[in-house]
């Protein structure tokens, strides 16, 4: 017998304007080899990232995250960070409190059906992961990014969250809205 799963994430997407202001970042990425900026359609903040889910469950897993209850709340993101120059990130500067307190909300949600939180919240946009960068590249793409460091991408207003499927593919990961859940 064939299980069947579902790679899952539960995700704030990030607005238009915000992408448009985050696109000037992805083409700095595009000039080094090695690097994988992320799709703009694809820019998020990961809440919770469930992983592989049988199908079985998802139905679960989307009624255990409609009990969550939110007002919409506003985030500004500025600046350009990493993460052991594996991850590069757009932070949340405004509003990342609130992102922890609905983040702990959904953790709290999806607990009690037997999920875990894989690593510490830290609210961020990942723009771009690094599989290999020889010492020139890294200190070419360090010059690239400088004006980013401290760069206003925008504020946005948070009036919802998705879950979210993930089908990895050679050319990167193709995001499917499996849920919205709209604050009221």
């Amino acid at each position: 017998m064939v299980l069947l799963s579902m790679r899952l994430f539960v995700a704030v997407d990030l607005s238009e304007d915000v992408r448009e202001r985050i696109e000037n970042v992805l083409k700095v990425f595009k000039d080094f080899k090695g690097v994988k900026p992320v799709e703009r359609e694809n820019l998020h903040i990961t809440l919770m990232f469930l992983g592989e889910v049988p199908d079985r469950r998802v139905e679960v897993v989307r009624e255990s995250l409609k009990g969550i209850r939110f007002e919409p709340f506003k985030i500004r993101l500025k600046g350009l960070g990493n993460f052991n120059y594996r991850v590069f990130w757009v932070g949340v500067v405004e509003g990342n409190d609130y992102l922890g307190i609905l983040a702990k909300e959904v953790e709290n949600s999806l607990k009690r059906i037997g999920f875990k939180r894989d690593k510490d919240f830290v609210a961020h946009a990942t723009v771009a992961r690094v599989k290999r960068l020889n010492p020139d590249d890294r200190t070419r793409l360090e010059k690239s990014l400088e004006s980013f460091k401290d760069f206003e991408f925008g504020e946005m207003v948070v009036d919802s969250f998705k879950l979210k499927k993930s089908t990895l593919t050679p050319k990167g990961p193709i995001y499917e809205d499996l849920e919205v859940y709209e604050f009221k």
